[in-house]
């Protein structure tokens, strides 16, 4: 069980609570405002898990993010507790690139908002949609972004994201899943050394007309007009730079800010090593 109350004061929502559609959108836009895509405790070599007192006690008690199975598994309990239908569904980010392997790298959500009327949902995707998608085919403004939902002739869903996101979109299908069933995937890429969840440090939030992405020692400010990007300089940039994502630095523990850089000063090294920049 998730504390409620105490969720709803996490994500600073204080509107009606209502299993339809304006009380989905408004609590997804909620979450995305407060709660920050990160993997801050994969790079740290801390464990990661999906039952629900642990996510309750990161997200809810400790203020902090996480990646898209504990995001999504966390708003999917909210939800159901608040008296929304909802299904975990298995996803699959880049399945172009990699092939049938890719399935199951992501956990999106399917919502219920009606007898007939189903929402796709997902607070996990680091720069997506603030406001849930309809399970329709079409294209869907938010802003100056524009999200489409397509489906293929085997029956399989594609959200394609707007042209600049950091991922072109993920394939899902509609089977519902426990969140149990996530927890080996959540593991495996939270801790296998080939995992890009291992190997670089990111943040990630959207925003009306942007996103900002923390990549190893790269902040980019993505929009529909412009790229920028800035390389931090030290630790300290570092730090100023996890709390503007709302990550509670003060309470990540011990060295772990001096650490995070450690290993994001090497990816970005790394990084320039393999481009021939250095």
């Amino acid at each position: 069980m998730i504390d409620v109350t105490g969720y709803l004061e996490r994500i600073g929502y204080r509107g009606p609570v209502r299993p339809d559609t304006d009380t989905l959108v408004a609590l997804h836009r909620a979450h995305l405002a407060t709660v920050p895509y990160e993997n801050i405790d994969i790079q740290l070599g801390r464990p990661v898990s999906l039952d629900p007192a642990a996510l309750a006690d990161k997200i809810v008690r400790r203020r902090r993010g996480g990646f898209c199975f504990e995001l999504n598994g966390a708003f999917g309990l909210l939800l159901s507790q608040l008296g929304f239908t909802v299904r975990y569904v298995r996803s699959a980010v880049n399945v172009e690139r990699d092939g049938p392997a890719a399935w199951g790298n992501h956990l999106a959500l399917l919502v219920a908002t009606g007898p007939d009327d189903w929402m796709l949902a997902d607070v996990g995707f680091g720069d997506g949609f603030l406001a849930p998608l309809p399970l329709a085919i079409g294209t869907y403004p938010q802003g100056p972004l524009t999200y489409q939902v397509r489906r293929d002739l085997s029956g399989t869903w594609r959200m394609v994201h707007h042209p600049t996101g950091t991922a072109p979109g993920y394939e899902f299908r509609t089977d519902p899943l426990a969140l149990n069933d996530f927890a080996d995937r959540c593991a495996e890429l939270a801790t296998a050394p080939s995992s890009s969840y291992v190997q670089t440090l990111v943040v990630q939030q959207p925003h009306h007309d942007h996103s900002m992405s923390l990549r190893a020692r790269s902040l980019v400010r993505r929009s529909p007009d412009a790229i920028e990007t800035r390389t931090l300089a030290d630790r300290d940039e570092l730090a100023a730079a996890l709390a503007d994502f709302g990550v509670p630095v003060d309470a990540l523990g011990g060295d772990a800010v001096d650490a995070l850089w450690r290993r994001a000063d090497e990816q970005h090294r790394a990084w320039l090593s393999a481009r021939g920049r250095i």
